[in-house]
Parts: C-alpha cells; sequence; structure tokens
C-alpha cells in the first residue's frame, strides 16, 4: 500500500515542499538561464541587475519575460504539482481544483477584491511612511526601484500584441503560479498544522507577501493575501482564488495600458490622506460585508477538509 506525504508530519511536509522548491528551481533557471542569455546575449550574472537594463534593448523584455516563465515553472508550477502528487491520489482535489460549493463564489471573490482597491491604496501609503522612519529604508528602496525598473520595461510596449503577452506572463502566471503554491499547498499545509483556518490564512498570506520582497507594498499585498486565501477556504474551490488574483493583476495591466503614466507614479492618485480615509473606510466595511457573506454560503470544515488525515493512526500526526 503507498503512504502519501499528507500521513507525515507537517514539519517533514513542509521542509520537504521547501527543498523541493528550492532544489526545481535552481535546476530549472540554471539551464533556462543558460538559454535565455544565448537567446538574449544578456548574461546569466547580469540578469538580476536592474541598474545595467537598457529598456530600449528588446533584449531586456525577453529576458524579462524569460524570466517570469521560468520562475513560474520551477518555482511555483512544478513543485506545487508534483507535491500534490505525492501528498494524495487524487492530486487535483487535494490542490482544490474543482467547482466552488456554490456558484456565487466566482463573483464573489472578484468583487471582494476589486473592491478592496481603496483600502489597498490607503494601506500602501501607510505601509510607505512606515518603511521610510524604518533602519531598513535603503535595502527596500533599492528592492523597490528594482521591481519598479522591471515593470516599468514589461509594461512600456504599448501594442496590441504586447497586452495580450503582459497579461499571460504577469496576470495568468502570478494567478496560477502563485495561487498553487500560497494558497494550495502552504495555505493548507498551516491550517493543518495550526487546526485553524483562519491562522493558516494568515501566515499562508504574511509569507505570500513577504516572498515578493517588495516592502513598500508588504501591508497591502497581505490584505490580498488574506482575501485570496478566506476566498479557497470559503468557496472550497482554488479557481476562485486564481480567478480573482487574475482579474486583480489583469484590471492593472489593462489600466497601465490605457494610461501609461500610472506605471512610473510614486502614489495613488488620491495622495491625500484626507481625501483617501473615507474610500479606504467604505472599503474596508464593503470588503468585510462580502468575506461575511463567503462565510455565511460556505459549508467548510475543518474536519471535513482533512477527513483523512483525521483518522486516529494519522491524528497524532496532524500538527506542529
Amino acid at each position: 500500500m503507498q503512504t502519501y506525504l499528507k500521513t507525515r508530519p507537517i514539519l517533514v511536509q513542509l521542509l520537504f515542499f521547501i527543498g523541493m522548491a528550492v532544489g526545481i528551481f535552481m535546476i530549472v533557471f540554471f539551464f533556462g538561464g543558460m538559454i535565455l542569455a544565448q537567446a538574449t546575449g544578456i548574461k546569466l550574472m547580469d540578469m538580476g541587475n536592474f541598474r545595467a537594463w537598457d529598456p530600449a534593448n528588446p533584449a531586456v523584455l525577453t529576458m524579462l519575460r524569460g524570466t517570469f516563465l521560468l520562475q513560474f515553472v520551477g518555482l511555483f508550477l512544478l513543485p506545487s504539482l508534483l507535491f500534490a502528487k505525492f501528498s494524495d491520489p487524487q492530486p487535483a482535489r487535494y490542490l482544490g481544483l474543482r467547482a466552488p460549493t456554490h456558484p456565487g463564489y466566482w463573483l464573489l471573490a472578484i468583487t471582494a477584491l476589486l473592491v478592496a482597491i481603496p483600502l489597498v491604496e490607503y494601506t500602501g501609503l501607510l505601509n510607505k511612511e512606515l518603511v521610510n522612519l524604518s533602519p531598513f529604508r535603503k535595502g527596500a528602496s533599492e528592492m523597490e526601484e528594482s521591481a519598479a525598473r522591471a515593470l516599468g520595461v514589461v509594461l512600456g510596449t504599448h501594442t496590441p500584441g504586447n497586452l495580450v503577452l503582459n497579461l499571460i506572463f504577469i496576470a495568468v502566471f502570478a494567478g496560477v503560479g502563485e495561487e498553487l503554491f500560497f494558497r494550495g499547498i502552504v495555505q493548507r499545509l498551516f491550517i493543518k498544522g495550526t487546526r485553524s483556518p483562519w491562522a493558516g490564512i494568515l501566515i499562508a498570506a504574511f509569507l505570500f507577501s513577504f516572498f515578493h520582497m517588495q516592502f513598500y507594498g508588504f501591508i497591502p499585498r497581505f490584505l490580498l493575501g488574506i482575501l485570496l486565501g478566506a476566498a479557497y477556504w470559503y468557496s472550497g474551490s482554488l479557481w476562485t482564488a486564481i480567478l480573482a488574483h487574475f482579474a486583480y493583476d489583469a484590471l492593472f495591466i489593462i489600466i497601465a495600458y490605457f494610461k501609461p503614466e500610472t506605471v512610473t507614479a510614486d502614489a495613488p492618485v488620491l495622495q491625500s490622506w484626507g481625501l483617501m480615509l473615507p474610500f479606504a473606510l467604505v472599503s474596508a466595511a464593503l470588503t468585510a460585508g462580502l468575506v461575511w457573506l463567503m462565510r455565511r454560503q460556505s459549508d467548510a470544515r475543518f474536519s471535513e477538509v482533512y477527513r483523512e488525515e483525521l483518522q486516529p493512526h494519522n491524528e497524532k500526526d496532524l500538527s506542529f
């Protein structure tokens, strides 16, 4: 009889997943990076040096999209799918790749993220002020500059073809890859380990935000991670989180296409704290209401989701 990873202690599962993700990513990026270097003429060591990029050089855009692809396949997609394969005889079920328990969750998940935008923008201003007051300001600023430079190059070419490619390489790759990794695997493991859905959602959202290494946007991304985690847990379907994540990113890509100045904007349109606060409060109330609606319609129960792992012979291995 085959023994699956889900019957092992949570710490063992986490270490296995982290090790597998790092190992696969290193292999994929090493060989893929060499191919990318040959194709673009950009040295492997220079790919991460944003100050050496020439935005006018088409090879830089190709290089960036290539690294997005390598990250998607090597860090998010392959490790998540393989871990699910090792964990459950039905990997798709393990990852939550099924229809939501109620069709209304499709709309609720997308609406929650879009309604949260004023709150996200306001917390972004707050986050920026907090980082500027911290001793880590210089390092955080350099990381933010690197991310902004990459985003500017990718979104800087305004043709219909590039818009489609950006939707694929940014919105699709992030929506599918990050949700498989952070909600499909990480959140599932931490809910199981803590025996608390909301503890697992919060931990996964924290790691999701931290992973991006863009600390000027840490709090907003943490909030978005919470909403995505709640959408997955209450709907029982990872597809709702994937679709909501895609819709959120796609919206900003489309806005950047029609209003290029938003790519280099240092702050939201309403830069006054006083002007933004009422919108943020309304946004927070509406977002909380939508999460409450998700919870009200949900039949998700810890004992049901982890029923097989709650068998007497496995229960001792369930938590940390």
